[in-house]
């Protein structure tokens, strides 16, 4: 068998997951042994999502003539349907073929738009382009290193200027503080952070749209194309001039109201460069069983492919807990592998 290859099978259609392995929310391992072989079984034993079902089809070996249970256009027929009527599976069945994935997709959205919320969550193993303007697609793009790059310096630069006019500023002080009183103030700066990232997943990103094409390309550029294609790796940190803008306009309100703001804003910011590397590193790293990564990657993976109106923390369960949004992940009698 080819080792370049990992082929699998789903009622009598071959599929090619070679190189989804790392990305498996289940892990490498569990995979290992299906090689060759079918997947059936085990995709039900294990409450696959709809939307695992439906991303199998973009690793479909084409050319090969077999039979099974897989639509005229390679959309796979799930169990779940065995409870739909005839007008919902032939909705599903078209939904996809829609839109022309190898032109820029977001001047397309509109024939989707009645049913965007189910299209949207509906992921895909596949990239697209989003402009056909050449410089607008690539501020699209955003390598994660970039992140740390832009944000550690502004970091250290106003969390030392704070601390030397608040800790280190002897006589000349206006409003001294001790050192430990400043940590303390950069650890609220974290613990608000958490809960605007709380806030901002649940109620700006998974804002309903409902019927507004506008809304429907703004929320599919700001989150949903995140759902759509949940292993591209280039669209998954935020570019760091929008996030500056976006900062900036969280600041000024706090500034108004709150004590040492900066020094605040400071926990803010490590607080938002923590929470996009880790959302990066559950999507794409390796963690090991019993580490918080691995099982905030086991949370995150529960968001994307089961719950999607639940589990919205990235770097904590904090916030779940509090406004009942929490899930149990199932346990499992085995470490995943990535």
């Amino acid at each position: 068998m080819d080792p370049s290859e990992f082929p699998v099978r789903f009622h009598g259609k071959s599929y090619d997951i070679k190189q989804f392995l790392r990305d498996h929310p289940g892990g490498v391992n569990t995979l290992k042994k299906y090689k060759g072989k079918s997947v059936v079984q085990a995709m039900n034993a294990f409450g696959h999502s709809t939307s695992a079902y439906h991303m199998l089809a973009d690793f479909k070996v084409k050319d090969v003539n077999l039979t099974g249970e897989v639509s005229a256009n390679d959309r796979i027929i799930t169990k779940e349907e065995s409870n739909k009527n005839a007008e919902e599976i032939a909705m599903l069945e078209e939904l996809e073929a829609r839109l022309d994935w190898s032109k820029p997709l977001l001047n397309q959205l509109d024939a989707i738009a009645p049913h965007y919320e189910i299209w949207v969550n509906s992921a895909v193993y596949r990239r697209c382009r989003l402009f056909g303007n050449p410089l607008l697609e690539s501020l699209t793009f955003t390598p994660w290193y970039l992140v740390p790059m832009f944000w550690i310096p502004i970091i250290l630069y106003l969390g030392i200027r704070n601390y030397m006019e608040h800790v280190l500023c002897t006589d000349s002080c206006t409003a001294p503080l001790s050192s430990v009183q400043f940590l303390g103030h950069l650890v609220l700066g974290v613990l608000i952070w958490s809960a605007v990232e709380y806030s901002l997943h649940r109620w700006v990103f998974h804002l309903d749209p409902g019927s507004s094409i506008t809304l429907i390309k703004l929320h599919f550029l700001i989150h949903g194309l995140h759902h759509k294609m949940p292993f591209d790796g280039l669209r998954q940190v935020f570019p760091p001039i929008p996030a500056l803008v976006l900062a900036g306009i969280l600041y000024f309100p706090f500034w108004m109201w709150i004590p040492y703001p900066e020094i605040k804003f400071v926990g803010g910011l490590m607080g938002y460069l923590t929470y996009d590397m880790i959302h990066y590193y559950v999507h794409h790293g390796s963690p090991r069983d019993g580490s918080y990564l691995y099982i905030m990657k086991r949370y995150h993976s529960n968001h994307h492919f089961v719950n999607h109106d639940k589990a919205f923390g990235i770097t904590s369960k904090l916030w779940d807990h509090v406004f009942q949004t929490y899930v149990r992940v199932k346990k499992l009698g085995f470490s995943l592998q990535w």
